[in-house]
C-alpha cells in the first residue's frame, strides 16, 4: 500500500515545484481575486494542458469549498476506510474562511487546496475524479479521461433552476455543472426527476444518474457507536436510550428568505416563534441555514434566548439529528434527512402564499410527511400533539420502521427516501469508482429520437430573431425530436413566445449560459487574431478558418467543452448574426447538419403518421388532445410506440 507522503510526492512531480518559496506560493498564495480573474482561469487552462490527469487523486468540494461535509465527506470517509478501492490522495478544496478540521491537519493522504491559489487550479485540472455537491467554478472544463460526480445537496422542495417562479431560462451555473458530470447521485426518482427539468439536461446531458441514497445519511440513520451519548453530553440534554424515556430534544432549522435577490431575516418573526416554542416541556434546539448566519448570529440568537441550545457548527446538521425527537423546519430539505428515522416531524409554513409565489415549492401541503402549522398557535398545538405521540415510541430502531406519525409519513418515507439504509456511501464509493449501482435505478436522460439544438446567442430582436423563434417551436411541436435552446441568460425574448417555450417543459431544454470572453492565452492571441480579421463571416468561412488554423481549434474545443462538456446535437440550427466566437463554437456542436433556423423541417429520416393542420382528424384531435406539454407528450409517446414496432419489424 502507498503511504500518503508518496500519493502527494507523485501528484505534484508535474507541477516542479523548485524551491521552499514557490511550494508556499502553490498552497497558499492567490492568483486572483475570485474565480472570474484572468490569472486564475489561464492557470487552470496551462494545468488542463500540460499536466496529465492523476487517477490516484480525488478532489472534493462543498459548498464552494465552505467546509468538509454533506455527501461528499460520506464518500471520502467510506472510501478511507476501506482500502480495497484503491489508494488516493484526498484533495479537498477550502474557502479563505473555512476551518481546516484539526484531525485532518497533519494527516498524509489528505490535503487543502484554497481556492484560486495554484493547488486549486492544478488539483483540479488533474485529479482522476472530482465530488461536488452544488456548482464548480465556471472555469471548470472536464478533461475526457476525468470523472465528475456531483450529488446536490437536497432533495429539492424549493424550487430550482428553470422551475423557479422568476426564472426566465434557468441557472447558467447549474446548467453547467450537471452538464459536466459524468455522474449523478440522487436519493430518489423524485429527485432525478426535478435535477433533470431545472437544469435542462434532456438532450444535452451525457452522465449516468443513480438512485443510491444520500452518503450523509448514513451519520443519521447508522451514527457511530457513542456519537449520540457524546452529543448529548456536548450540548447539556438530558440522557435518553430511547425517544420516551426523556423531555423530547426539539430542533427548529428554518432555511432563509430572500426579497429582491438579497437574503434577509425577520429577526422579530423568529424570536417570537422561538419564544413560543420554548415555553413547551421540551429541550429546545436553534440551528439557522448558513444563508441566515450572516445576518442574525446563532450565537447571537442564544445570547437572547438563554433557554434555547445552539448547537456549535462543527457538529453537522445528520450528526445533530441523531439526538433529535422532534424536527420543526419550514421549507428547508432538512426534513428529507430526519425522514428515515420515524419520528415527528413539524413543518412550520407561516408565510407559506407569499414563499410559493416568489420562490416555488414543489410539493403540496397534502404531500408531506408529519403535521403542518400555519400559524404560531398551530405550531405549539403540533408540537404538543408530536411529544404526546412520543410516549409511546420505546426504540429508536423501531421508529425507522414504524413511524408514529402514520401512513402518510410511510409513504413518504416509500417516495423520498427509498435507498436510505445506512449504506448509501458505499453504494456512492462503488459507483464512483466501479460503475457499480449495486442493483438501484439508473437512467440517462437521453431517449433515442434525434436532438436538434437551436444557437441562439444574445437574441436581438427583429424580424430575423423572431423567425429563428418560429422554428424553435416549430421543432419542439414534432415529438420526432428532441429541442434544446442555447441561449445567453440576458437574451431579451417577447413574454409571450418565452411562455410558449416554458409550456413544453422538459421537451424544450432551455440551456443558458453566462456570457463571458473567450479565454485566449497571450501565446494564442496571434493566431486567435488572424482568425478573427476581416468583415463578416459566415459559418462555412468561420468553419473553413477554424479547419485551417489548430491553435484556434483547440481554443474554442477547450471553449465548448467549458460550456457544454461533450453534448453533441444531430442538427443544429443557427440564429442569424452570431458573432464569430458563437459560430466557432457552435461548429463544434453538430454531428450532422449545422445551418440556419429557417432551413428547419421535421428530421428527414423520420416519418410521423400525424395529420395536417386542416384535417378533421387534427380538428378532432384538437378538442380530445390535451394542451402544451401534455399534448406533445401523448404524441411522443405514441411516437416512440410506432419507432419501437418497426425495429421489431425489420
Amino acid at each position: 500500500m502507498a503511504s500518503g507522503n508518496s500519493l502527494l510526492h507523485g501528484a505534484l512531480a508535474d507541477a516542479k515545484l523548485v524551491d521552499e518559496a514557490e511550494t508556499d506560493a502553490f498552497w497558499s498564495k492567490p492568483l486572483g481575486k475570485n474565480a472570474k480573474t484572468k490569472a486564475v482561469r489561464h492557470q487552470y487552462i496551462r494545468d488542463s494542458a500540460n499536466f496529465p490527469v492523476n487517477k490516484t487523486v480525488i478532489f472534493y468540494e462543498t459548498m464552494s469549498g465552505a467546509r468538509m461535509g454533506d455527501n461528499p465527506y460520506g464518500i471520502f470517509e467510506h472510501l478511507r476506510s476501506h482500502p480495497e478501492y484503491g489508494d488516493f490522495l484526498h484533495v479537498w478544496s477550502v474557502d479563505s474562511r473555512a476551518a481546516i478540521p484539526e484531525q485532518y491537519r497533519n494527516t498524509p493522504d489528505v490535503v487543502f487546496a484554497r481556492r484560486n491559489t495554484r493547488s486549486y487550479t492544478y488539483f483540479l485540472a488533474t485529479a482522476g475524479f472530482v465530488v461536488c455537491n452544488a456548482n464548480l467554478p465556471g472555469f471548470f472544463t472536464r478533461r475526457p479521461e476525468q470523472r465528475y460526480l456531483n450529488t446536490w445537496h437536497g432533495i429539492p422542495y424549493k424550487a430550482l433552476g428553470r422551475s423557479t417562479p422568476t426564472a426566465k431560462f434557468g441557472s447558467p451555473a447549474g446548467n453547467a455543472t450537471f452538464t459536466k458530470a459524468t455522474h449523478i447521485l440522487t436519493p430518489c426518482e423524485f429527485t432525478t426527476q426535478k435535477i433533470i427539468s431545472a437544469y435542462s439536461m434532456s438532450g444535452v446531458s451525457n452522465a449516468t444518474i443513480a438512485e443510491l441514497g444520500y452518503p450523509r445519511v448514513d451519520r443519521t440513520i447508522a451514527p457511530k457507536t457513542g456519537i449520540r451519548e457524546e452529543l448529548r453530553e456536548t450540548l447539556g440534554l438530558q440522557p435518553a436510550q430511547a425517544p420516551n424515556d426523556h423531555k423530547p430534544v426539539v430542533l427548529y432549522a428554518p432555511t432563509w428568505r430572500s426579497e429582491n435577490d438579497k437574503d434577509v431575516v425577520d429577526s422579530d418573526q423568529l424570536m417570537a416563534d422561538l419564544k413560543t416554542m420554548a415555553g413547551l416541556d421540551v429541550q429546545l434546539m436553534y440551528r439557522g441555514h448558513h444563508r441566515m448566519d450572516r445576518l442574525i448570529r446563532d450565537a447571537s440568537v442564544g445570547d437572547e434566548m438563554s433557554d434555547v441550545i445552539i448547537p456549535p457548527h462543527e457538529i453537522s446538521s445528520n450528526d445533530l439529528l441523531t439526538v433529535v425527537d422532534i424536527l420543526i423546519t419550514d421549507f428547508s430539505s432538512i426534513f428529507f434527512d430526519f425522514l428515515p428515522t420515524g419520528l415527528p416531524i413539524v413543518h412550520y409554513l407561516y408565510d407559506l402564499d407569499e414563499y410559493a409565489k416568489t420562490r416555488g415549492i414543489n410539493l403540496e401541503t397534502n404531500e408531506l410527511p408529519g403535521a403542518v402549522a400555519l400559524t404560531r398557535n398551530e405550531l405549539a398545538e403540533a408540537v404538543a400533539t408530536a411529544a404526546s405521540v412520543l410516549e409511546t415510541c420505546t426504540s429508536y430502531e423501531d421508529a425507522i420502521g414504524n413511524p408514529v406519525q402514520g401512513d402518510n409519513y410511510r409513504a413518504a418515507q416509500e417516495r423520498f427516501c427509498p435507498s436510505e439504509d445506512g449504506h448509501s456511501s458505499k453504494r456512492a464509493a462503488d459507483f464512483l469508482i466501479k460503475d457499480e449501482a449495486n442493483g438501484r435505478p439508473t437512467r440517462k436522460t437521453r431517449d433515442d429520437r434525434p436532438t436538434a439544438a437551436f444557437w441562439a446567442g444574445t437574441l436581438q430582436a427583429g424580424p430575423r430573431t423572431d423567425s429563428f423563434l418560429k422554428s424553435l417551436l416549430k421543432s419542439a411541436s414534432s415529438p420526432a425530436e428532441q429541442t434544446v435552446l442555447i441561449v445567453d441568460r440576458q437574451a431579451p425574448i417577447d413574454k409571450t413566445v418565452l411562455r410558449k417555450i416554458k409550456k413544453f417543459g422538459d421537451e424544450l431544454s432551455t440551456f443558458s449560459y453566462d456570457t463571458e470572453p473567450t479565454q485566449i492565452l497571450p501565446e494564442e492571441m496571434d493566431s486567435y487574431n488572424e482568425f478573427a480579421s476581416g468583415y463578416y463571416l459566415d459559418f462555412s468561412k468561420t468553419q473553413l478558418r477554424i479547419e485551417n488554423n489548430d491553435s484556434v481549434k483547440e481554443l474554442f474545443r477547450r471553449e465548448y467543452r467549458r460550456r457544454l462538456d461533450d453534448a453533441q446535437f444531430d442538427r443544429v440550427f443557427l440564429a442569424a448574426d452570431l458573432p464569430i466566437d458563437e459560430l466557432a463554437m457552435a461548429s463544434m456542436a453538430g454531428q450532422h447538419t449545422t445551418t440556419t433556423a429557417d432551413s428547419w423541417t421535421p428530421p428527414s429520416n423520420v416519418k410521423v403518421s400525424l395529420p395536417t393542420a386542416s384535417s378533421t382528424a387534427d380538428r378532432l384531435a384538437d378538442c380530445l388532445l390535451p394542451e402544451g406539454t401534455e399534448r406533445r407528450a401523448v404524441a411522443a409517446r405514441v411516437y416512440r410506440k410506432l419507432r419501437s414496432v418497426t425495429r421489431r419489424q425489420r
